[in-house]
């Protein structure tokens, strides 16, 4: 889009909202700081008040430092996207591996009861920052590699993301349970999902899931809480290639009694209760 000859008459806003228009025609919801700069040859100061106008036009969201959201008319009352819009276009701006998971990944695969208020993103390290505003809220989780046969590309309005399988979903509920709200969060949405689980791809994907003591909690309440004992056994043939020993259910309490009186050696620390679906 040849815009650049003409910024000297004045209408700097002008051109950047055409230059929106132009954006979006291509399915694009995001662009950087560098972007309007480059495109433009913008001072910094004239970027930060045009920046400024289109902001207060409610034109875009800044979503994290030199990264913006373009925000359609049908979005403007809530001043940000969905998560599916922007989340690839954020995570190649920020140069980092990811997926959509957790309570999110639940959302996409079905497992809708309770609608997240909080965007999950698993991420390589090093740490990145949780977005949090008026608008929005993403966690990022990280985790040190994981392998894409267990992660699929899910198709939105803005091209494509990548989430969690339903397997890996389901035991990254359990592993990051602290982040979510618990073991009983967990267990809920864990209710919901089983019904997109297979049990071959459950034990495919455990074989490649390190943390064992995840592997233990899943298989448990499977078993001795939702009664799911063909996924429950797909998981306990995985533990049976491991050494694994005794586990707290809820990792964040201690228990004086540490019987584990059921095959998969976990100390059951807590009443586990399912919200009614």
């Amino acid at each position: 889009m040849q815009l650049k000859t003409k910024m000297n008459n004045g209408n700097t806003y002008e051109y950047l909202s055409r230059y929106l228009d132009h954006l979006r025609s291509k399915g694009r919801y995001t662009f950087t700081g560098d972007d309007i700069i480059t495109e433009f040859n913008l001072s910094d100061e004239a970027y930060q008040k045009v920046i400024q106008r289109l902001s207060d036009k409610d034109r875009i969201s800044r979503l994290r430092q030199n990264f913006y959201l373009i925000i359609p008319p049908e979005y403007a009352s809530r001043q940000t996207l969905p998560l599916g819009y922007f989340i690839d276009d954020l995570m190649k701006f920020l140069n980092r591996d990811y997926y959509v998971g957790l309570l999110t990944a639940a959302m996409y695969h079905g497992a809708a009861h309770q609608q997240p208020q909080t965007q999950f993103v698993v991420s390589e390290p090093p740490y990145l920052r949780p977005i949090k505003n008026r608008q929005q809220s993403i966690i990022f989780c990280l985790k040190k590699g994981w392998n894409t046969d267990f992660v699929t590309q899910q198709k939105t309005d803005a091209g494509y993301i990548n989430i969690s399988s339903p397997a890996l979903t389901a035991l990254d509920l359990v592993f990051y349970s602290d982040r979510i709200g618990g073991i009983n969060r967990a267990t809920t949405v864990l209710a919901e999902l089983v019904i997109e689980l297979k049990p071959d791809t459950l034990a495919k994907t455990a074989e490649d899931f390190p943390q064992t003591t995840s592997l233990q909690r899943l298989g448990y309440l499977f078993d001795e809480v939702l009664q799911e004992t063909t996924l429950a056994d797909a998981i306990h043939r995985v533990l049976d290639s491991r050494k694994y020993y005794p586990a707290q259910l809820n990792p964040k309490t201690e228990s004086e009694n540490q019987k584990t009186p059921n095959r998969w050696k976990i100390v059951p620390n807590m009443n586990v209760e399912v919200d009614e679906l």
